[in-house]
């Protein structure tokens, strides 16, 4: 098996209100219907067509990515919540419309957040770990961090009693370790049988433990996460003059241009959504930017009040999945991160959230096919918990997060830990954790001076609604499939 591990590794190295709710936008699924606990099961999207060429491992893990049959009950596939034409997250508009995070395969059980996007997500480092040059924890994956890597991500979908909820052999909840002798048992009954003994071994399924079985089937779902499939750098930014290498297949508009400039400079969009200085990056990307640093900061995002995790409190049918803290509950994302970095450094001591340090630090994935969607009026969520609906309120948030207004329209920047003054009102809730938010003071990045990294990101950055439009046009401009992909 040791030797079958190592083998693989070289194989797989070659807005104003917030809110606001958007009414009437048709879905990219069938309607979904709701029961008294929110939405059914969603359907499991079918198998497409390769988008390139495909090692055999790769294609493996394609076909184990869309398998429906790897669920109890069958059903879902890891595709039902991260489907390619939204950059392989939320699948269903009406379900982001509402909520944000999606339902799992057993009715009235939903994930306390949002798919995080797996596009992109197999260039973030093996982590978490502590980069004293910049002073972030970056690298994992997961929002809060709980997986070093993607094959360990893949581990867990597969066991949450939320998502895919199949029984586990070992620890639960199963936030590393554990795995599901049915999952290794059905992968040795399926059509694509014959090509998983073609990449491990005509008798794996006679000489590997279920345990072993299971760790190949995570290994190819991460090879096909690393494949120009999924990460297929083919956007209109990709072909104009500031892809690596520059090309003249696209030539940015005005605004995009705009919005690049701002991205990179006024914005400080790319203090976080950036891998150009990441040479661990780069090498993997040949140059590319991935646009993320794969870092975690509190950028005080709000509560969301639709998420249906609130509700989810029955703990005699749902032990290890439920939310015992009911519409108390806070996510303490990086500061709940259970499991130790490589280096052996942990998030929290005896209970989650006793670190201080950590509250509400998520992580900053790829804004790389931010905006991909499969028809104009699909509704995409934002945030690690789907509280925005829109890449224009999203931009809104960061650009005036900590503005308030009065009743005749005069805006002022005030403290989010002290509260504007009186006649004043924001025009965004608070942050669901205070604790580590960037800029908590709201100072403008004129006024944070050479603190600016620290203190002038997110909050008070004195953009215009034509510089709000030109950024979103910009990350817009970051949507694959303009070109044919290029990694």
């Amino acid at each position: 098996m040791i030797d079958t591990l190592r083998e693989f590794r070289v194989l797989a190295g070659s807005v104003c209100l917030p809110l606001m709710i958007v009414c009437g936008l048709a879905s990219a699924q069938p309607p979904a219907k709701k029961s008294p606990n929110g939405f059914k099961p969603l359907p499991a999207p079918a198998q497409p067509a390769n988008v390139v060429k495909l090692t055999p491992i790769q294609q493996l893990g394609k076909n184990i990515f869309f398998d429906e049959k790897l669920s109890t009950p069958v059903g879902y596939s890891c595709a039902t919540c991260h489907i390619p034409a939204t950059g392989f997250t939320g699948p269903s508009s009406d379900v982001n419309q509402v909520a944000g995070p999606v339902p799992g395969v057993i009715s009235g059980r939903f994930g306390k957040r949002k798919p995080q996007a797996v596009s992109y997500s197999a260039f973030s480092p093996v982590g978490p770990f502590y980069n004293a040059d910049i002073d972030v924890w970056m690298g994992g994956n997961f929002w809060d961090g709980r997986a070093t890597s993607n094959a360990t991500q893949a581990r867990m979908p597969f066991l949450d009693p939320n998502e895919m909820a199949n029984s586990s052999v070992g620890p639960m909840p199963p936030h590393a370790g554990g795995f599901s002798a049915i999952v290794a048992s059905r992968l040795s009954v399926r059509p694509y049988t014959p090509l998983f003994k073609t990449v491990f071994g005509a008798h794996v399924f006679q000489t590997m433990s279920d345990a072993d079985i299971y760790s190949l089937a995570t290994f190819a779902i991460a090879a096909f996460e690393a494949s120009a499939e999924v990460n297929q750098f083919s956007s209109k930014f990709d072909a104009s003059k500031y892809g690596t290498p520059p090309s003249n297949r696209y030539k940015f508009t005005a605004s995009e241009v705009r919005g690049h400039d701002l991205f990179f400079g006024k914005a400080q969009c790319s203090a976080c959504h950036t891998s150009s200085t990441l040479d661990p990056v780069l090498a993997l990307t040949g140059g590319r930017d991935a646009f993320s640093m794969y870092c975690y900061a509190n950028i005080g995002v709000p509560r969301n009040p639709g998420n249906p995790f609130y509700a989810m409190t029955d703990r005699a049918h749902n032990p290890f999945g439920c939310n015992p803290d009911g519409a108390f509950f806070i996510d303490l994302g990086l500061a709940g991160n259970p499991n130790p970095t490589p280096s052996g450094a942990r998030f929290m001591n005896q209970r989650p959230g006793d670190i201080v340090d950590f509250r509400g630090l998520f992580k900053a994935p790829s804004v790389r096919n931010v905006d991909k969607r499969p028809s104009p009026d699909f509704v995409k969520s934002f945030m690690h918990n789907g509280v925005f609906k829109s890449l224009p309120q999203v931009v809104h948030f960061y650009n005036k997060r900590n503005i308030a207004v009065n009743s005749i329209g005069h805006e002022l920047s005030f403290d989010l830990r002290v509260g504007p003054p009186r006649g004043y009102f924001p025009l965004f809730p608070p942050p669901e954790i205070l604790d580590n938010v960037q800029n908590a003071a709201g100072l403008s990045p004129a006024d944070a001076n050479d603190d600016v990294a620290t203190n002038g990101q997110v909050g008070n950055l004195g953009l215009s609604p034509q510089e709000e439009a030109d950024i979103v046009n910009f990350l817009k401009a970051l949507t694959d499939g303009f070109v044919k992909p290029t990694y």
